[in-house]
This record gives C-alpha cells, sequence and structure tokens, in this order.
C-alpha cells in the first residue's frame, strides 16, 4: 500500500503537482491517463524520489518515507519504475540486463528464464541489445521491470512500440502481477488496452489528480450508459432535447454525440431510437461512454 500525501511541485513558478492525495493499494492496477506536459512522469519521479516534491510526501506501507537515504533504500526495494530504452547498454545481451535487474532487486532467480519465456524472447535474448528492434528493446524493458519482482510497479507508456499481440500479452501479464497482490500504476495513451484491465484511472489537469468516476459517475457500470450518434445537426439536437428535456447530451470535438441514457428503462431506450429513426440517424450505437470520450471531453481533443 502507498499513500501521496499532499504532493506538490512547482517549476519556474507553475504548479505541476498541486496537493496530489491519494492512496493505493495492494493488488490494483491503476492507469494514469493525460496529454504530454501534465505532470504523469513528474509523478512518477515523485513516487521514486527523483524530484524531491515542495510540499508533501510519500508513505509505503504506513510508515516507510524518503526522510534519509536509509529509508531511500529501503523503499527503492519495494518500489521499482520500469527502466527507458536510453538505459539499456547495446554492448550486452538482454539477458544479462535481466540478470543485472535480478541481482539489484535480490528476486528469484527462476523468474529470469520465466519471463523470457513468457514474452516470446528466447530467440534473441543472449543478444547485444544494440541489435534489437524497437519493440524487443520495449519488452525487454519491461523484462527487466517484472524480474525486479518489488510490491510497487510504476511503468510510463509500457506499450510504446508494441504490436497488438504483444500489446495483448503484456495486458495479461499486469494482469498476472495484480493477482500476485502487486501495485501497478500504469501511464498510457492506448486508452482502450487499458480500460480493460485497469481497476481505478486517473486523468491529470492543471497538477490535479481527478479520478475518472468523479468526472463520468457510474463509468465503471457494466450496463447501458450511453448512445453513440454520429451526423448530429443542431437542429435535431435542438429537437431531441424538446422530446427528452431531462436528457444530458453532449457533442464531442470529433463529431460524435453522446446521449446520457443511464437508468433508462427498455421502454425510454426505445423511445431514444425511435426518434432517432424517426430523423434518419441510422448510425447508433448503445452501450458506455468509454475512457476515449471521456479523454475527449475532459481535454476537449479531437
Amino acid at each position: 500500500m502507498m499513500e501521496l500525501k499532499n504532493i506538490g511541485v512547482r517549476f519556474s513558478g507553475r504548479d505541476v503537482l498541486k496537493d496530489v492525495s491519494v492512496m493505493f493499494h495492494s493488488g490494483e492496477i491503476i492507469g494514469l491517463v493525460a496529454p504530454n506536459g501534465t505532470g504523469k512522469s513528474t509523478l512518477m519521479n515523485v513516487i521514486m524520489n527523483y524530484i524531491n516534491p515542495n510540499s508533501g510526501k510519500v508513505i509505503l506501507n504506513d510508515e516507510l518515507e524518503y526522510t534519509n537515504k536509509k529509508n531511500e533504500v529501503k523503499i527503492h526495494q519495494l518500489v521499482s519504475m520500469m527502466p527507458d530504452q536510453s538505459d539499456l547498454y547495446n554492448q550486452i545481451s538482454g539477458k544479462e540486463h535481466l540478470k543485472i535487474y535480478s541481482s539489484m532487486w535480490n528476486s528469484q532467480p527462476k523468474l529470469i528464464d520465466e519471463t523470457i519465456k513468457e514474452l516470446g524472447m528466447s530467440s534473441y535474448i543472449n543478444k547485444n541489445t544494440g541489435t534489437y528492434s524497437l519493440g524487443m528493446r520495449q519488452r525487454l524493458c519491461f523484462a527487466m521491470q517484472i524480474v525486479s519482482d518489488t510490491q510497487v510497479m510504476l511503468m510510463d507508456e509500457v506499450m510504446n512500440g508494441l504490436d497488438p499481440t504483444h500489446v495483448e500479452l503484456i495486458s495479461q501479464i499486469l494482469v498476472k502481477k495484480k493477482s500476485e497482490g502487486k501495485t501497478v500504476i500504469v501511464a498510457s495513451h492506448l486508452l482502450e488496452n487499458l480500460e480493460k484491465y485497469a481497476d481505478r484511472i486517473f486523468f491529470m489537469k492543471n497538477g490535479e489528480l481527478i479520478q475518472v468516476n468523479d468526472i463520468s459517475p457510474g463509468f465503471d457500470v457494466r450496463e447501458i450508459t450511453t448512445v453513440r450518434v454520429t451526423d448530429v445537426t443542431d437542429t435535431l439536437k435542438e429537437n431531441f432535447l424538446k422530446e427528452f428535456p431531462k436528457t444530458n447530451v453532449q457533442t464531442l470535438p470529433n463529431g460524435t454525440t453522446l446521449i446520457d441514457v443511464q437508468g433508462y428503462g427498455s421502454g425510454e431506450l426505445g423511445n431514444v431510437l425511435a426518434f432517432l429513426k424517426a430523423n434518419h440517424i441510422t448510425e447508433v450505437n448503445f452501450g458506455k461512454v468509454t475512457l476515449g470520450d471521456l479523454y475527449s471531453m475532459y481535454y476537449q481533443e479531437g
């Protein structure tokens, strides 16, 4: 369990993080979503103590804080951050990298071969990393994080450069780590993928950490909450609101219109569909608001 308590970071007079307080639990995958430059990496660097906050503190397991070098060593045995591709040494093999990480965190050596097999790296793991493709290097960085086997794992854009098959494979491994009681914090721009496995998702804006459920109550409800339509004119939208005055309707910057039908019965849904059909709207999807929808609404991007 890890707590961030009143974390504040200012750069050049600007609040990059503003009084951030949140608890991350064991056996939980946390998603961080935001445009570049909004504080995701800063937050992770504060957790690792690479950046000293102007205010607040990081507390691990109700007792450990970055109050001295001894505590920092203890925390870094329990918390790790996935390395960047620039951290790799081109002159040594992928397996040597895994051995270094296993040794640094004193994890079980058997994890090395298990991880190599799980990620399908056997054909190249003994070659120097300078020969690796972008995807191979990314998988190695992820494998290094996994063999560290720490209680808390931080991953910034873990899916970068990966094809859909390996995105799915790594997603499955993240879920496995969750089942082992790990706390996994993932910053990602692959919203559809993140939505599948994250237990809680946070947006970052103006230095604040905002849980998605606070932006859209019922976001994680597994029922029909939204009707998605395209090609809705302002006149049609106006007529719809006259017919259904208590219904919330919002058009995204990309042109998609969302009709909030949370709590509607089958009869009410039927009335909405009948209205749309009568107005020659045929591209209609019933489902729930997606993380991509919320991202577009919150950050006003098309």
